[in-house]
């Protein structure tokens, strides 16, 4: 009986052996799939990470240059659009002093005689209608670049700088002698160049230097 229970303490002790170095090369096993697996999973997660790192350089870099192509183009239409406010606004301010010249109700004579003063009365005249045309033009060719409350107000001011400039010159145009008619005609054409036009005129400064950027939206 005690040989028995010998060998059963044996076969136990063995047995116990045999299981504790099963499990634990098992586990080494498992542990080493672990890590390979681990590995492989790592290797591949750092590959993703670094298609997607240069995916989103690309994409940033071609954002950037999308960026810089847009600041370009509206740093040139700013700068095409100031150029042409610049050169309209001249064009106007020596078309109103033309006007204001033309339409002057008092005027120096002395010493000269009566086809002198027609003479130079029609320069006046022809003078401002060329200066009305090549503003005229001028804006007609550029008015993309306005607003169209900046239109609206240059059209205003172009009708009743062509009014005036009508109303004042018919008498001399059409070689009528003077009288009430034509002197109330020229009367109105001073008063509107010297009242009305200035009025429209400080309002489409305000709005070119809200374009320029002279002054912010809120009229600072």
């Amino acid at each position: 009986m005690e040989e028995i229970l010998k060998y059963i303490g044996i076969y136990s002790g063995i047995t116990v052996a045999i299981t504790g170095l099963v499990g634990y090369i098992a586990k080494r096993i498992i542990e080493q799939v672990l890590n390979k697996d681990l590995e492989k999973f790592k290797t591949k997660l750092e590959s993703q990470n670094q298609i997607a790192k240069l995916k989103f350089d690309k994409e940033m870099e071609t954002y950037k240059a999308d960026l810089n192509l847009i600041s370009t183009r509206q740093n040139l239409l700013h700068s095409n659009r100031s150029q042409i406010i610049l050169e309209l606004y001249q064009k106007l301010v020596e078309l109103h002093n033309s006007m204001l010249d033309m339409t002057a109700r008092m005027r120096l004579v002395t010493g000269k005689d009566q086809e002198t003063i027609e003479t130079e009365e029609l320069e006046r005249i022809n003078k401002t209608g060329e200066l009305g045309n090549n503003f005229f033009k001028f804006y007609q060719f550029n008015k993309i670049y306005f607003t169209s409350n900046i239109c609206e107000l240059i059209q205003e001011i172009q009708d009743g700088l062509k009014e005036s400039h009508s109303e004042y010159s018919f008498r001399h145009l059409w070689g009528l002698p003077p009288s009430e008619m034509t002197y109330e005609m020229a009367k109105k054409a001073n008063d509107k160049v010297k009242d009305e036009i200035p009025k429209l005129m400080e309002k489409l400064e305000y709005e070119f230097r809200k374009s320029i950027g002279v002054i912010e939206e809120n009229g600072k």
